[in-house]
Order: structure tokens, then sequence, then C-alpha cells
């Protein structure tokens, strides 16, 4: 079956196969293969997208020149998939007798088939560190219930998606007849096009933009409460998943963000964008999104490292390089949400020095039996500056992840409370105390598992993702002290009462984060190679996890780093203004 890796057949063997193939519409929504089918045809894609769906999920999309259902047909095994057409599609068929026919008159045929599986089968070995999202061509928008489209609306958004490859079509612009073969014209010559059907459209235009789409974005006025769906939208909503679903919240000028919990409760959606309407940078984050090109920042946990984050997030903001969907674990995780919410660098690093230094949320001993520190002044600083924000209502896209020791694997974090995810992400093991929700699942530190998330970035959008470690897989740790320096408790109690400095072993906290993350650190260099642009700001020497009172000239050295990649690096620079 065909996974999401593409392996176009070249003109000349396309040729070959459409002399014996019949040509076959699939309307948008059928199942073109069924799982557990005998072995029939091979499909080559003729226009139109399709969906390889197995346990209950999406697992791979199939474009225009690529072969569907061919290691059955090879092979004589059963399907394996089922492939649903994303919109209204056409394909070449290809029956066991007709190509068997044409091998025997043609052996380059053979040949040919055989190098497309093979390089299909080194793209998804290549892809196997995690399936990257891929741009739909064509994309449905409408209005979500009844609600209008606020004025000049279509116009900002056309020229938003025109500066980045993208075109807006309604209903004025398509043919009166052959809207199909107009639309994949269209297609091959933007990199998005997105059909918009208003209100008051003919129901059979909304229903074209329906058919002859690969995902829907819904629009709606944050302001207004969820209402029931139109005629039009249940429609959509029957034909596409909330894995092809976006939403797309619109406010009037100088109004707050609120309320968006409510939207997704009614209308599911894998991601959700606000915009104001009078905010060509809204509009323009948007278009980002829409063609395949927004930018993601994956920030590496770290403890008070993660003060490096707000250096490279202010040179990177000074250089007006877009930043649209931010991601991290533990302080990365923190870092990313205080840019989220819309704090400038300076603003976020006052507020890590009044709640590390000033308070000492992490300086508070109590007695081992939860956790090594009292966790009440952090959680308390959490929420009073977080209070009840949900992660639904940023005005950016924001990602944090810890890990579940309930169900041993990596907790997302995309909804609720922001103090929680951010208290969760960086719940580091036995130092503090674990994170736990209202059904019971015990979260910790997203590091144990995958301190730089680049992977599950890369599952939500398409485009340039810039990562930032902090340190890389090559880092050793080796400390001054030697094992027969270890201290008797008489001796420790003295130096704690004479505030000694720290000695040349390491403490408790010292190894307990560095141990913490070693299996996520063996996976260090296949993640940083998932990166589309990596930024590594020198760290301070001999800095550590709690170091909170270095965090600012940390910052300082991160910043200068950012300028210098940003003079030096060409793609970091083609950003600007992108």
């Amino acid at each position: 079956m065909s996974s999401a890796a593409p392996a176009n057949l070249d003109s000349a063997t396309l040729a070959m196969l459409g002399r014996v193939a019949v040509s076959r519409d699939v309307p948008g929504g059928e199942l073109l293969i069924h799982a557990g089918d005998p072995p029939g045809s091979l499909y080559i894609v003729a226009a139109g997208r399709f969906l390889v769906e197995a346990r209950g999920r999406v697992v791979g999309e199939i474009g225009i020149g690529e072969p569907i259902g061919e290691l059955s047909f090879f092979s004589g095994v059963r399907r394996t998939a089922n492939v649903r057409a994303a919109r209204d599609a056409r394909v070449l068929e290809v029956t066991r007798e007709a190509y068997d026919a044409a091998a025997a008159r043609d052996p380059r045929l053979g040949e040919a088939i055989t190098a497309a599986l093979c390089r299909r089968l080194i793209a998804t070995t290549a892809a196997s560190a995690g399936v990257a999202a891929r741009p739909p061509r064509v994309l449905a928008m409408l209005p979500a219930g009844d609600a209008p489209l606020p004025d000049g609306f279509a116009a900002k958004l056309g020229m938003a998606l025109a500066k980045r490859g993208g075109r807006l079509v309604t209903c004025a612009d398509a043919p009166a007849a052959g809207v199909g073969e107009w639309l994949a014209t269209l297609e091959e010559s933007v990199t998005s096009a997105v059909l918009l059907a208003s209100p008051g459209d003919p129901p059979a235009w909304g229903e074209t933009v329906c058919r002859n789409a690969d995902a829907l974005v819904l629009v709606a006025p944050l302001a207004d409460a969820p209402g029931a769906f139109s005629p039009l939208e249940a429609f959509a909503a029957r034909r596409f998943p909330e894995s092809s679903t976006s939403l797309l919240l619109w406010r009037a000028p100088g109004t707050a963000i609120a309320g968006t919990p409510a939207w997704l409760a009614t209308r599911p959606a894998t991601l959700h964008h606000h915009l104001a309407t009078d905010s060509a940078v809204d509009f323009a984050r948007v278009a980002r999104f829409l063609t395949g090109r927004a930018v993601g920042i994956v920030l590496a946990g770290g403890g008070a490292l993660g003060c490096a984050h707000l250096g490279v997030m202010r040179a990177l903001r000074e250089a007006r390089v877009p930043i649209d969907f931010l991601g991290g674990a533990s302080a990365g995780a923190a870092m990313a949400a205080a840019v989220a919410r819309g704090l400038t660098p300076q603003e976020t690093l006052d507020q890590m020095e009044a709640m590390f230094v000033t308070a000492r949320a992490m300086k508070r001993l109590t007695l081992p039996v939860h956790s090594l520190l009292d966790p009440r002044v952090f959680d308390a600083q959490l929420q009073a500056r977080y209070g009840t924000l949900a992660i639904e209502d940023l005005p950016l896209n924001l990602f944090a992840v810890s890990t579940s020791l309930t169900r041993n694997a990596l907790h997302i974090h995309r909804r609720g409370a922001l103090w929680e995810a951010v208290r969760a992400s960086g719940s580091l093991p036995t130092i503090l105390p674990p994170m736990i929700t209202d059904d019971g699942e015990v979260l910790v530190d997203g590091g144990v598992l995958d301190n730089i998330p680049v992977a599950t970035m890369r599952g939500f959008k398409a485009g340039p993702n810039i990562v930032v470690p902090l340190g890389g897989s090559e880092d050793l740790w080796r400390v001054a002290g030697r094992y027969a320096m270890l201290r008797t408790p008489l001796q420790l109690v003295r130096d704690i009462v004479l505030r000694r400095g720290p000695s040349e072993l390491p403490s408790i906290i010292d190894v307990l984060s560095r141990a913490m993350v070693v299996a996520s650190r063996r996976t260090l260099a296949e993640n940083l190679a998932q990166a589309d642009i990596l930024l590594s700001p020198p760290l301070t020497p001999g800095m550590r996890i709690l170091d909170w009172q270095l965090g600012r000239a940390l910052a300082e050295a991160a910043y200068l780093s950012t300028q210098v990649a940003l003079s030096d690096d060409a793609k970091l620079s083609a950003l600007v203004d992108s």
C-alpha cells in the first residue's frame, strides 16, 4: 500500500500504462480500495488526491502521478488499508491481464515500475523518524454556521495568499462548466488554491468546493456563540475528518481573544488560527499556514539553560522572522508559552528572575516523600501569571510535551489550562511532584521521552522549522571531583550551616536531571537531523539547570550568536518577511 512518501512514475512509464489503462472517476469521500479485499487492479492517480487509512487514522497521502495498490498488485496479498478519495478524483485503472500483456510487449514497463517502488521505499525509510504533514494543494473554505464573513476578508486574504504563491478562488472566478478540469489546471499553477464558499453563493458551488478540496477551513466569528451547522457545513463535516480540518476565528479590531474552547468543542480541528480583521500580520500568518510555509519554532528543555531561547527569540523578532507555531519540552515549553501569549523576551526574563531568583521557586526543599522540592511557590507563581488562560486562546499556535507514566508515551498538550501544561512539561522526576490530570493520568517532564519534539511539530504542519537545542548529542559530562571525595553526613551539615559553595561532585539534582534525558538524548541526533534550520546558542560553561541568576547573561550571548546566524545562514535570512 502506498505511503506518504511520493514516488511519481516518469512520463514514459505513464504513457505505457495509459495505453492499456481505463480512466475511472472516483467521487470525493468514496473508497477506492477496502482493507482486506483480495488483490485487484493497479491504479495511477490522474487527478485529485487520495488518503491512506489504517487503524482509524490517516497514515499517508497519494497525489498525481503516484501508484495505488501496487504492493498488493505485485505480491498477491490482500489489501492492507483503505484508500479514500480526498476529493473528486480520477485514476487510471490497469487490470492484471492488461498489465501482463503490456509488460510482455515492452519489458521496460516492469523495470520502470520496480524503480518507482524502490524510490518509494527509499523515501519512506528516510522519513521513518516521523511522518511530516504535507500541505494540501486545494482547500475548501466556508463559514461555520450561517455567520457572514467580515468586510474585506476575501480581498485581504487573497492578497496575502498571492504574495506566497497561493490563490483565493470565489464562485465568480470559476467557469460555468468543467469546474473539475479547470481546478486541476489551476492546482498545477499555484502553491495552494483556497476555494471560498461565501454566504449567498449557489449551493452547488459550495458542494463543488467541498468535493474538490483536500482539506477544510471553517471561518467563524470568535465573539459569537457556536450555532447549528448550516446544510453546507454538515455536508463538509461528513467529508473531512478532524485531521484535515482547520478553524479560523476572526475578531473585531481591539477585542480580546476568549471563548475558543467552545468553538473547538463543536468544530474539532487539528489547527486553529486567530485573526484580527485589521491585522496584516495575522492575514500573512494564516496565508503561510494555507500555503504550507508556516514557520515553526521547537525549543529544547534544560531548566535555566532555557533562558538562551529568549535571546534567540529576541534576535528573530528584531529581524522580522515570522513565528507561526511554537512547541517545546520542559523549559522550552515554558519559553514557548511566554512567546505564544505575546510576552517579549525582556518581559519573560523579568518573570523568570521574579519566580526563580527573587521568589526562589525552585530552591525550597521538602520532606522527600513525593519530591525533593516543595512545588507550592512554583505553582502559585505560574497560576498568578497565567491565571485561567487556555492554550486555545493564545494568539499563536502552541504545543507542549510531557511524558505520561500512565500510558508510557508522549503527552501532547494542545488544550486546557496553560499553567498546567507548562507545569506538567517541566515536572522533573523526583525533583518536583508529577502533574496528575482529572482522570488520574500521571505526567512528568517531557524531556524524559523527547527533549526536542521536532517530529511532533512536523506532524502538525508543513513548512520550515527552526530548532533550538541546548547542547549537542556529542556533549560529554565530566566533573572535577572523584568518588573518594564524597562527604560524610556530618561534613554535609557543616557545609550547609557554613553556606559553603557546591562540591566538585554532582548534586542529586544534577544527576537526576542528567539521567532524566538519557533516553531522549539517544535520539537527539535524529531529531536535529529533522530541523530545517538549526540554531545552537553558546552555553555558559559550568551553568547548571537551576542557575537562574545566570539566565540574563546567557540570553544576551544567545542573542548575539543568533544575529551572526541571521547574517550567515541563507535559509534563515530567507524567512524574513516571508
